[in-house]
């Protein structure tokens, strides 16, 4: 995968270098960084159910991310994977590794705007019990992800990403818009911005994010976050 996106950059350099300033470079097609990915959730609006009292809101998380194509067919899938559903999933015996991630349909081209959309994603859920610690009460969650668009552009090869989720936790439903970013990258907030080395930390230089991201180190995730709405560019 990473070896196609770096040919496919190489020759659309090399085209750029052989016509007129104003040239325009073509879409690469929908290209989708595959790793591990930071998610940033907005709630929409209160939660509504059971148990809602005791049901703690999300605010981030790591998501493996993942494309599968079918050249046979001319299709191709997403995989999402959220990092603290996964986490669970060896405290629920009756769950496969297949039932901790979301699969959904990814459109084999960008639209105008240089998204693709994956749509009709299964649902994903653990029902948490056996052998947490003792005491622990039981959480039976479901991730339901939908309108997911990965931002595939020369600039920037799928490695911007936005959505909507659905979670259910213990019968307490919340709505979710989110934005990633990859790659997940850690920060220290309260990092001198005048040390010369806090910028790794800070979501700058040598941290291999995309300097042309315009990014933030989250205060509460202690992660590199987007600050815009995908897209987030300087």
């Amino acid at each position: 995968m990473r070896k196609s996106i770096l040919s496919t950059l190489v020759m659309l350099g090399t085209a750029g270098s052989l016509t007129a300033c104003d040239f325009e470079q073509p879409s690469a097609g929908c290209i989708v960084q595959e790793g591990v990915w930071f998610a940033k959730y907005e709630a929409l609006d209160a939660p509504t159910g059971a148990d809602c009292a005791d049901s703690e809101p999300l605010a981030g998380d790591d998501l493996g991310v993942f494309k599968f194509a079918n050249p046979d067919q001319g299709t191709s899938q997403l995989v999402i994977r959220p990092y603290a559903l996964a986490s669970l999933g060896q405290f629920d015996p009756a769950n496969s590794y297949a039932g901790l991630q979301t699969i959904g349909s990814l459109e084999t081209t960008t639209d105008a705007d240089d998204f693709c959309k994956a749509t009709e994603f299964n649902s994903a859920g653990v029902n948490a019990s056996t052998g947490k610690y003792a005491g622990a009460a039981a959480e039976a969650i479901t991730y339901q992800f939908d309108n997911v668009q990965v931002y595939s552009n020369p600039g920037a090869p799928g490695t911007q990403m936005a959505g909507e989720l659905t979670y259910t936790n213990n019968g307490c439903v919340s709505h979710y818009v989110w934005r990633a970013m990859w790659p997940s990258t850690g920060c220290d907030p309260e990092a001198d911005p005048a040390d010369p080395t806090s910028g790794p930390v800070l979501c700058g230089e040598g941290s291999g994010i995309n300097p042309d991201f315009k990014v933030q180190c989250d205060e509460e995730l202690h992660a590199c976050v987007l600050t815009d709405n995908v897209p987030s560019f300087k």
